[in-house]
């Protein structure tokens, strides 16, 4: 479950950033069309959990890129939208989670793509 934290604040332009806790307490936002979420888990669990979270939401064209330390997921939803996932490590037990679905952004197909992927750890 996520529970809103504390701040809702403007940015230039017509944006707004919110900013949201996990269970686990971590920071998770979503700002300019992309959904940021800071995880206590490693690089590697992560993507694996990407993987079940595409297939279970069945999303198609599905590839991969990794590096040492980041992965980039890029999928299509069955409506044709594309959906894109990074992931950087940011220690041996740390990850940065970014998701993007939809060209601008659509934060609430992001989150549900966010606890997929939090369900598949």
């Amino acid at each position: 479950m996520l529970a809103i934290a504390l701040s809702v604040g403007l940015m230039t332009g017509c944006g707004a950033i919110m900013r949201l806790t996990s269970d686990s307490g971590e920071a998770i936002s979503f700002a300019n069309g992309e959904l940021q979420s800071r995880e206590p888990h490693a690089m590697a669990l992560l993507d694996t959990a990407c993987e079940r979270a595409i297939a279970s939401l069945g999303y198609d064209d599905v590839r991969s890129e990794r590096g040492e330390k980041r992965v980039l997921w890029q999928a299509r939803t069955a409506g044709g939208d594309h959906v894109e996932i990074r992931l950087s490590a940011n220690g041996a037990k740390r990850s940065t989670l970014l998701i993007r679905v939809g060209v601008l952004g659509d934060e609430t197909r992001s989150r549900l793509l966010l606890e997929h992927i939090q369900q598949s750890l």
